[in-house]
């Protein structure tokens, strides 16, 4: 094997170094309980540098993309077992982005796609076609976590890498949960690389990375937030359960030992703090809850809270600003109005599911006037009690279901057109139908809206109406065409 070469490529070349062109799976499987370096490894494609065992997150599969850095192909055309850590963005010997096009024949996805080269074709222009390198701000996160580890991988220190490894993964683990958080807070851009965005968050809130457990510690001492520290404590306690049932190398971390730090911090801050409301158990005392505390009290999404309080409808909240955070506390009362109103209403896909309707049946009802939506800034909600109204309505009504059931339609059925020339007396007939102007039909063994049809009538109506809209249009037509008598 070559330096630090991916155990999968390998047996293909090893395949072909005795006489397989193109070798397959069933080759590679064969060939790996035979060599001492492979009879380790398993047909996952995990890079293996110790006993120990990587989380799942952390790594991908061998039908995953093959990433690899331009530069170091061109010095030597193996598949580094690094650039298999889904985690690991950026070369931190040549400061360039891993590309992702190549591909093994039969082993991975996607080799028949469009702009993707084998391994053993590729040329040196098509490695470096689209190369990139980081920002300098990204350059200066990606050297602080994987320099050490990638330098001793170069100078053949496994035990030092693995070491170094350990650390960062578990440091990801973290800066990846805190990055979840913040994307619920704040205005994050889609679309760009999770190493950018690691990046910017670290150099925001100015954290000290170091791939060693000293410099674990000193991370953790640096979470001041509220929000990121209880964020962390669950990532922790997530980490000391996973750990429990599937140790990896994240278990030669103490890290039962650095979340009883973690809480000790915690409470020591809370008694020094000079801020009154900081802490949720001083913000109850207070009668107010915490941001975090209202979203799971009331059930909504974040976004939509900090819309309707930035609107004014949820009233009384109090902002505290600590240095360049906000942090914001309602009132307990203001939160249970919250969510007694928040209960009142219904999404499009709530309503789809409690009418047993379609997406073309809910536009028809839109379109139809029969129910109205109430707009809060961006979501679009429902009145729960307009969809009681709308099935009364046609309880009212309704029919019995008739034995010989052929020549019913379902009420909100193909007969009301998406779009066309039909669809604006469609919509006429559906608003007369609620009101009994002709026969609505309903099935007991339904619910919502599905449970009622209409018969022929109907159509004869839309046809009719349809007939009507017709002769209007030509005799108006008819008529701007007549010369006029009057003097002009």
């Amino acid at each position: 094997m070559l330096p630090d070469e991916w155990v999968e490529t390998y047996l293909f070349r090893v395949a072909r170094a005795n006489g397989i062109r193109c070798p397959r799976l069933s080759d590679t499987e064969r060939i790996r309980p035979t060599l001492p370096t492979t009879i380790l490894s398993k047909p996952d494609g995990y890079p293996i540098w110790s006993d120990s065992t990587l989380p799942r997150w952390s790594v991908v599969t061998r039908v995953n993309k093959i990433r690899y850095c331009p530069e170091c192909m061109t010095r030597s055309r193996h598949i580094r077992s690094r650039w298999r850590l889904s985690v690991f963005d950026v070369c931190t010997i040549h400061h360039i982005r891993l590309k992702d096009d190549l591909a093994e024949p039969v082993m991975t996805k996607g080799y028949g796609q469009e702009n993707r080269y084998f391994v053993t074709e590729v040329t040196d222009e098509q490695l470096w076609a689209g190369a990139v390198c980081p920002m300098p701000g990204e350059r200066r996160h990606v050297e602080r976590l994987w320099s050490g580890f990638e330098r001793s991988i170069v100078e053949s220190d496994i035990r030092g890498a693995f070491k170094h490894l350990t650390c960062i993964l578990f440091l990801e683990a973290l800066l990846d949960a805190l990055a979840t958080t913040s994307r619920e807070f704040e205005d994050v851009p889609l679309g760009i690389p999770r190493s950018t965005e690691l990046a910017k968050l670290v150099e925001g809130y100015r954290f000290p990375l170091s791939a060693t457990l000293d410099g674990i510690g000193n991370f953790l001492d640096q979470i001041t937030e509220p929000t990121h520290r209880i964020v962390v404590l669950a990532r922790l306690r997530r980490m000391l359960i996973d750990e429990s049932h599937r140790p990896t190398c994240l278990s030669n971390v103490p890290i039962a030992d650095l979340r009883r730090r973690f809480l000790l911090g915690a409470q020591k801050n809370a008694t020094t703090s000079p801020h009154a409301l900081l802490y949720p158990s001083q913000a109850r005392a207070a009668g107010y809850v915490t941001f975090q505390r209202a979203v799971s009290l009331i059930g909504c999404a974040p976004r939509l809270l900090k819309q309707l309080i930035d609107s004014n409808i949820c009233q009384g909240a109090s902002v505290a600003q600590y240095g360049g955070r906000r942090h914001i506390f309602l009132p307990q009362h203001t939160v249970e109005e919250c969510s007694k109103w928040y209960a009142s209403i219904a999404t499009f896909e709530q309503v789809m599911k409690e009418l047993g309707i379609d997406r073309r049946g809910l536009l028809a009802l839109l379109s139809a006037r029969l129910l109205r939506p109430i707009a809060v800034h961006m979501p679009t909600f429902f009145q729960r009690s307009d969809l009681t109204d709308l099935c009364r309505r046609l309880e009212d009504v309704a029919r019995p279901f008739p034995t010989k059931a052929a020549h019913l339609h379902p009420l909100l059925g193909e007969w009301i057109p998406s779009s066309g020339r039909y669809r604006p007396a469609s919509l006429k007939v559906l608003t007369e139908a609620f009101s009994g102007k002709f026969p609505v039909f309903r099935q007991m063994e339904s619910s919502g809206l599905s449970t009622y049809f209409v018969d022929h009538t109907a159509l004869e109506r839309v046809r009719r109406l349809r007939k009507g809209d017709i002769a209007r249009h030509r005799h108006q037509e008819y008529s701007s065409r007549q010369p006029s008598l009057l003097p002009e």
